[in-house]
């Protein structure tokens, strides 16, 4: 089997298997939705957590690529500015919460990845990873404290309790944001010029594999086709957003930054990948409406395949 074919077998085995395997298990009352939040946690205390502290002491850090990052905020924030901007009147704070977080989060390191990869070659590979370590760290950083937000608002609605003013504090060091603490150790390590033992690096690919199947599990234990369908209607917006707005603004800035054509190109495929798992993840560990974040997940997966992709392999190829 040659390079790529196993590349494409193993994004579907750590993709569609236990997507299918969760929903085999979601069908059967096997799994509860507290062990779904289980799972869920495990992932994002433990398994990222380790996975952080390896990526960063192996990263190369210098000012040679800055404009990736530079671009990698854009693709972040202006998504999320947009969304803040076009919910602004939804009344229900679980559901502006998810479809912010549906549109901000990208599934930029696995499918981006091996997109780039494909067409691109190791340089688009080793550009995305950078973006997606970005993300990472505002998925932390960022994400997660408004989706705290979000959560104490619709409490504060229903009821259930005031509304809480959580200080710095409170919203940026809980236990869900542990791997910032894997982040800077790395980190530190890779700018002492630490040598990283071999060891570690073996470690790493089974844990990457192991984390992919810790995140895309849950999504089959949440999947509900009709639930998703019944809120494909509010999700279907965030398409021209996903797949229009944000190439579009990327290439203008590509066309201004940036000479080197593989990373220009890298970075505008990056720009429209579709909601990721993260979304779903983030959702279920604040108690936002899931379902937003997996019907998103769901029809802007099938258009970036179905669409993009091919638009892509004839532009780039």
């Amino acid at each position: 089997m040659n390079d790529t074919l196993l590349r494409i077998a193993l994004l579907l085995i750590d993709t569609i298997v236990p997507i299918s395997l969760g929903y085999i298990l979601h069908k059967k009352g096997i799994v509860t939705q507290e062990g779904t939040k289980k799972v869920f946690t495990f992932n994002v205390r433990v398994v990222f957590t380790v996975l952080a502290v390896i990526s960063f002491w192996s990263l190369h850090i210098g000012l040679a690529i800055f404009w990736v990052p530079v671009i990698a905020l854009v693709i972040t924030f202006l998504p999320y500015f947009i969304m803040m901007a076009a919910t602004k009147k939804n009344p229900d704070p679980r559901e502006r919460g998810a479809l912010v977080t549906a549109g901000m989060l990208g599934n930029t390191g696995t499918l981006g990845g091996l997109v780039c990869y494909l067409l691109l070659g190791p340089a688009a590979f080793a550009y995305v990873q950078i973006v997606a370590v970005i993300q990472n760290v505002l998925l932390i950083t960022f994400n997660f404290p408004v989706a705290q937000k979000f959560h104490d608002m619709a409490v504060a609605g229903e009821g259930k309790a005031p509304m809480k003013k959580r200080s710095f504090s409170e919203l940026f060091f809980t236990w869900n944001q542990v791997a910032l603490i894997g982040m800077i150790v790395g980190a530190g390590l890779s700018l002492a010029h630490v040598p990283q033992p071999e060891w570690l690096q073996m470690v790493f690919k089974p844990l990457v594999h192991l984390g992919a199947w810790i995140a895309f599990l849950p999504v089959g234990l949440l999947l509900d086709f009709d639930a998703a369908r019944r809120e494909m209607s509010k999700t279907l917006w965030l398409m021209p957003l996903k797949f229009i707005l944000m190439p579009l603004v990327v290439w203008a800035l590509c066309a201004l930054l940036i000479t080197n054509p593989v990373m220009a190109a890298t970075l505008i495929i990056v720009s429209s990948c579709p909601t990721a798992i993260n979304s779903v993840l983030t959702c279920a560990l604040y108690g936002l409406k899931t379902n937003i974040a997996v019907s998103s997940f769901m029809t802007s997966t099938t258009v970036f395949a179905l669409v993009m992709c091919p638009i892509y392999f004839f532009l780039f190829r």
